[in-house]
């Protein structure tokens, strides 16, 4: 039986291949506006709308509806640095 076999990769491929993975990864993880496609600064409040839209404080006197909340923009690295933690169990006593 003939196996196949595996087209190699070069280095500067492999390279060129993680680098757009990540980006696309950190693009995806992006907050931004729904009305005017603008990503938040870090610390800026954006408002959550209803049907799931989020809009910035700049676009939100242009929205007849009222947010639901209002949630401020953190850094990506705060992001990922939290956990879920289950919550504690308490006494039935």
């Amino acid at each position: 039986m003939l196996r196949r076999q595996t087209p190699t990769i070069s280095e500067v491929d492999l390279e060129r291949h993680l680098l757009r993975a990540s980006v696309s990864s950190l693009h995806a993880e992006r907050l931004c506006c729904d009305r005017c496609k603008r990503t938040p600064l870090v610390g800026e409040v954006v408002y959550r709308m209803p049907k799931h839209r989020t809009v910035c404080a700049l676009c939100l006197p242009y929205r007849k509806d009222r947010p639901i909340a209002s949630v401020p923009v953190r850094h990506g690295e705060e992001i990922r640095a939290q956990r879920i933690t289950p919550p504690v169990p308490r006494d039935a006593s």
